[in-house]
């Protein structure tokens, strides 16, 4: 991996850094999307995602936002009520979702910034009957890491099936599908994987796959079944973003050649890392830093750092971008209170220093 010139400055928690050699790599010829040449490059993608995924099920690519694939997941899931677990700006748009395609929603709520407890899931899923949860691996809005094997497990032993966004985990926090015994996985290009913007990735059980094709009111551009279908076939349903798909192949072989674990370890080790500048800057300023998610359940890919009072998170993301880092504003109801460090896709922790010592010039002045 042999990061460009500029490489190191953006740190938003998503849209992630693209490096200059997978840009190149979407400057490829058209080609029709209905030919053997095509079928051959989304072979190729298979081969390359579904170790990502950990997997050796079809993954669904779709020319769409992460969004879309929750969607999906929605209108596949098995017909009757919800149970959408918030702790988060996107675990709530996961909830809001479900809603909005007419479906039963319960909300589990904890306080931003924590993750939920599987005495507590089990309990609630105790006291209603439900089909389906809803869960974000990486809450990108808050920089807390959900257990989603346990909470996976939880929902088994109820009958209910586990729909896990892990839009900022894939890639970059470990996740395991089939050794996990997942039901549905969805990821964007965007945040760990380190792509452009506008493709989305999913996995979905056998059994999944299975009980969506009875259920009705799919739709047609989000059908997980036609994904599913199709993806045997290495086609995709509609039109795809074919420029795209050059460079999730180019970043594939990248993740390849760096070792999924590896991976997952780098990630572990900025996370930490940042953790540790926290404390330390806190001390040395004497301004009261602290990372909003507990101690063991922190993502590995993003931080969500609450600033003292007396800081206007405009002002030191602002001050920050002046030093030629841009680091993210806090999300939501966290926006006034809170800044955010993408430490994510393809970031090294000597591209993190540059990032921590920007932060620390802003606030030692």
């Amino acid at each position: 991996m042999t990061p460009t010139k500029t490489f190191g400055t953006f740190f938003l928690p998503g849209p992630t850094e693209v490096r200059e050699e997978i840009m190149m790599a979407m400057v490829q010829p058209m080609i029709p999307h209905r030919g053997s040449e095509f079928e051959k490059l989304f072979e190729r993608l298979q081969e390359g995602f579904r170790p990502i995924f950990k997997t050796d099920r079809p993954v669904y690519i779709s020319s769409s936002s992460a969004t879309g694939m929750m969607e999906a997941a929605i209108r596949c899931a098995p017909p009757g009520r919800i149970l959408c677990l918030v702790n988060g700006a996107f675990s709530e748009r996961f909830a809001h979702i479900a809603s909005m395609c007419a479906r039963d929603v319960d909300r589990y709520e904890v306080a931003w910034g924590q993750v939920h407890a599987i005495p507590q899931l089990d309990e609630r899923l105790s006291m209603r009957k439900y089909t389906a949860i809803t869960v974000v691996h990486s809450e990108t809005s808050t920089g807390a890491l959900n257990d989603v094997r346990a909470i996976s497990d939880c929902a088994h032993r109820h009958g209910i099936v586990c729909l896990i966004d892990s839009v900022s985990g894939l890639g970059g926090a470990e996740l395991r599908f089939d050794e996990w015994k997942l039901d549905y996985v969805l990821t964007g290009s965007q945040k760990a994987l380190a792509l452009p913007p506008g493709l989305s990735f999913a996995v979905a059980s056998t059994s999944f796959i299975d009980q969506a094709n009875g259920t009705q009111g799919r739709g047609v551009y989000f059908d997980l079944v036609e994904l599913d279908a199709y993806a045997r076939r290495n086609q995709t349903p509609s039109t795809p973003a074919l420029t795209l798909l050059y460079a999730a192949e180019a970043q594939a072989k990248s993740i390849e050649s760096e070792g999924l674990e590896t991976r997952w370890a780098r990630h572990k080790a900025m996370a930490t890392r940042t953790q540790e500048w926290i404390t330390k800057i806190s001390d040395e300023t004497g301004k009261k830093l602290g990372n909003i998610a507990p101690l063991g359940s922190q993502s590995p890919t993003v931080s969500t750092i609450r600033l003292p009072s007396d800081v206007p998170a405009d002002a030191f993301t602002t001050a920050v971008a002046k030093r030629g880092i841009v680091v993210g504003t806090g999300y939501g109801k966290l926006k006034s209170s809170t800044f955010r460090i993408g430490h994510m896709g393809d970031h090294t922790m000597e591209s993190l220093e540059r990032c921590l010592a920007a932060c620390s010039s802003v606030l030692r002045s």
